[in-house]
């Protein structure tokens, strides 16, 4: 009785299982349709942030590393693939189109050297995306600065706005053209934010009472008294986001009228103007025609792109104004019979005061 009854158990438990077994398989069955819509690739995140960051995978088995293509030429053939290159180069820099403000232009060991004076330099040369007929950015330099220096971007940004760029130069008739215009821009829009914010220092210093400055946009009307951001800035992406917006400029007046001081319509004090053209060139002008005391014709108030100074130009401003007042002071006391009877009566002398500021 014992073994009948244990074997009716070991019958009811394998009857058991053999439903379970049935109702996974019938449920396993259903839930695969569902299976295929759940399903989501896995992303290897932290891989991909090492490429983007260094350019490079350094994790690869040595094995991969040893079956991959060789990275460097040997020595014996470097020096005719690179002459090789360099004709290349030529040969496109020839068909290409070359922006006259491109003050240079040389190729060496198969690169393409393009500079602007007092605004950048870039490194090309062939090859963009294994594709030899386009051109592939190597380094960007700007030349833009200060006393400090020439401004730095970061690498990762500077690696995207050079990817961008490529991009763009890829798909486009004139592709120096195309370099010329965004890093022409870019280094505008620095300009602009280096003036300003230099200004502003000056304006919380020693030239507190002396200088008052406002942006104005190109109807010739105040935008306000700030400027602590940049007019053109690099979007997440690296790319210019200046669609619809214009860079704006700067307006500093100096020998402050104080009895208009609260008024900036009624002011009639002497002011520079620092603002992008229509040509998106940089121009400096005064609010009046004045002379420079070292050569007596008009002042040239034009800045040094690769060593921005606003002091130094309103020093130098000041300097051709005062020249040039009394100067007009000298005439109308030559008409004066009764003080000037004899050429030498009234005589404008020049003391080498501050020449060096003059001849910056």
């Amino acid at each position: 009785v014992p073994l009948l009854h244990y074997c009716q158990q070991l019958a009811s438990t394998l009857s058991s299982h053999e439903t379970c077994f049935i109702q996974t398989g019938d449920s396993l069955f259903f839930m695969h349709e569902g299976l295929q819509q759940a399903r989501a690739p896995i992303f290897d995140v932290s891989s991909a942030i090492e490429v983007i960051h260094t350019g490079s995978y350094r994790r690869l088995p040595k094995s991969v590393e040893e079956i991959g293509t060789q990275n460097t030429l040997f020595q014996d053939e470097r020096k005719p693939t690179l002459k090789k290159l360099s004709t290349l180069v030529r040969a496109k820099l020839l068909e290409t189109l070359v922006p006259k403000e491109m003050s240079e232009v040389s190729v060496t060991d198969g690169i393409a050297n393009v500079q602007v004076d007092g605004e950048f330099k870039v490194l090309l040369t062939l090859g963009y995306r294994g594709h030899f007929s386009l051109w592939r950015i190597l380094h960007i330099e700007l030349l833009v600065g200060e006393n400090t220096g020439p401004i730095k971007l970061e690498e990762t940004r500077r690696y995207v706005l050079g990817d961008d760029i490529e991009r763009r130069m890829a798909v486009a008739d004139n592709p120096l053209t195309i370099l010329y215009t965004i890093l022409h821009e870019l280094c505008i829009s620095f300009v602009m934010d280096t003036v300003i914010r230099q200004t502003n220092v000056l304006r919380q210093g020693r030239w507190k009472e002396a200088i008052k400055s406002e942006l104005v946009s190109d109807s010739h009307r105040s935008a306000g008294q700030g400027g602590n951001n940049a007019p053109t800035q690099l979007g997440q992406d690296g790319e210019l986001d200046s669609s619809g917006f214009r860079i704006p400029g700067l307006k500093i007046n100096y020998w402050l009228d104080e009895r208009n001081s609260g008024s900036a319509e009624s002011d009639s004090s002497p002011f520079i103007k620092v603002e992008a053209l229509q040509d998106m060139q940089i121009k400096c002008q005064h609010s009046s025609f004045v002379l420079d005391p070292l050569t007596d014709k008009e002042a040239d108030l034009s800045l040094d792109l690769s060593c921005i100074d606003v002091e130094a130009i309103i020093l130098k401003a000041i300097a051709c104004n005062r020249h040039t007042r009394l100067l007009e002071i000298q005439r109308e006391l030559k008409k004066n019979t009764r003080i000037s009877r004899s050429p030498t009566d009234v005589v404008l002398k020049r003391k080498e005061v501050h020449m060096d500021v003059l001849q910056k």
